[in-house]
């Protein structure tokens, strides 16, 4: 049996003994949904798995202009972008122009976002430097890669000395490109933008990609991400981000320091030449978030979300919690153990009426399995304080709380992580 096969069984075993326990692949039973209220096998539970950190989704604006946009246009223009597309990507790419202050093509999701850029931007002969729990959507560009001849080198997680030795040993490569999420998606821990930004002045090779669609929407000005909250634009930089969850609509954005790149995506990116167009109802919901993001009303909603951060962050200390990461995010990540004790928790708190993410092994390292739940504004204060009570009250004893665990370090990882393993938690 091969590895992957193997990777496979694990995989399939564990959702299916989530799925039996009434933990996975759940579908919500409410006519409509209201806050961060929704119906799990016949019980409201709160949902602390969302990633709509703004709440925006929730906005009558967006809906609105969703509805709006299918009553003028359809529910789709079945039209490859390179032939013919709707006005509103016109709309919606000025408008990201000037939330991202750059050049910027958009793309149905950001899957389709990655696998159009990086197959343009890194060719053979280039060398891409992958760190080693970047999303999986990240790992499955990394394998197109690979298939075309291009050298990829996995690094351990936010080592930047790692990042540079990997450098100087690939000095000679055409381009180097390093590879990372602005915020990862399962921790909640932040790439260490401001100690890498020097190397692109110290390698004139170097070339960076930061997968940000968990930063983008609630941090930044305008909501431009975690990563350019941190830095400033360079013309070897470019950006990813969401709109499909704190942007609260769907598609993604790609975003280029040098313009030119980014029109040589936008014309030769795969998934752009032979892949459907983002929906009318999306194209409108995003132009009304672009706009709530250029308004004097997002920094006040981002000041909230961040006080909500703020307070999460108190209540998981002050109850002595196990947590890998303490970076100020929305999500937040409870470490557990043992597979079957994470279900029991789940279940414990969906009983509780709370929703979390269970996240154990291949995805997460051996033993450090645990949950996942993120703060939007969705949810009320007390939703939160109560939560973080009943995991304190079920959570399975814990001889040694709070230890911090070097996130850099690839002990009991597989060499990469495989799509197919982190569909359960990278949402």
């Amino acid at each position: 049996m091969s590895r992957y096969q193997r990777m496979l069984d694990i995989t399939k075993s564990r959702i299916d003994a989530g799925v039996a326990m009434g933990v996975g692949r759940l579908r919500t039973e409410d006519d409509r949904l209201e806050g961060a209220m929704m119906t799990i096998g016949g019980q409201e539970v709160v949902d602390f798995g969302s990633c709509s950190y703004l709440g925006l989704n929730r906005d009558p604006r967006l809906a609105a202009a969703a509805t709006e946009a299918i009553a003028r246009y359809g529910t789709g223009h079945s039209s490859s972008t390179t032939y013919t597309a709707l006005g509103l990507y016109s709309e919606l790419e000025s408008r990201l122009e000037s939330v991202f202050g750059a050049s910027v093509a958009v793309a149905p999701t950001t899957t389709l976002a990655h696998l159009a850029a990086l197959p343009v931007l890194i060719l053979p002969g280039d060398v891409a430097l992958v760190d080693h729990q970047a999303h999986a959507s990240l790992q499955m560009a990394m394998d197109l890669l690979r298939g075309r001849g291009v050298l990829v080198d996995t690094l351990p997680h936010n080592d930047v000395a790692a990042l540079d030795a990997a450098i100087r040993h690939h000095r000679h490569a055409n381009r180097i490109w390093y590879i990372a999420d602005g915020v990862y998606s399962m921790y909640g821990d932040i790439a260490p933008a401001e100690a890498i930004h020097p190397l692109l002045d110290k390698y004139p090779n170097l070339h960076l990609y930061y997968d940000d669609a968990h930063g983008v929407g609630w941090q930044g000005v305008h909501g431009r991400g975690e990563i350019l909250n941190r830095v400033p634009w360079h013309d070897r930089m470019v950006i990813a981000g969401g709109l499909s969850k704190s942007f609260g609509a769907n598609g993604a954005v790609l975003a280029f320091g040098d313009a030119d790149l980014a029109k040589t995506v936008a014309y030769c990116g795969p998934t752009f030449l032979f892949s459907g167009p983002i929906p009318p109802a999306s194209l409108g919901a995003a132009i009304a978030s672009a706009d709530f993001h250029l308004s004097d009303e997002h920094p006040i909603r981002q000041r909230e979300l961040n006080e909500r951060i703020a307070l999460a962050h108190s209540l998981l200390v002050e109850n002595d919690l196990s947590l890998p990461s303490h970076d100020a995010t929305p999500i937040w990540f409870v470490r557990v153990g043992a597979v079957t004790d994470i279900i029991r928790l789940v279940r414990g708190l969906l009983d509780d009426g709370y929703y979390v993410n269970p996240a154990g092994y291949p995805v997460v390292p051996r033993g450090q399995g645990g949950i996942r739940f993120t703060v939007t504004l969705n949810q009320t204060e007390g939703q939160l304080r109560g939560l973080i009570r009943a995991i304190r009250r079920r959570l399975p004893d814990q001889t040694e709380p709070d230890i911090t665990v070097d996130l850099r370090s690839t002990s009991h990882h597989p060499a990469r992580k495989d799509n197919a393993l982190t569909a359960m938690a990278n949402t």
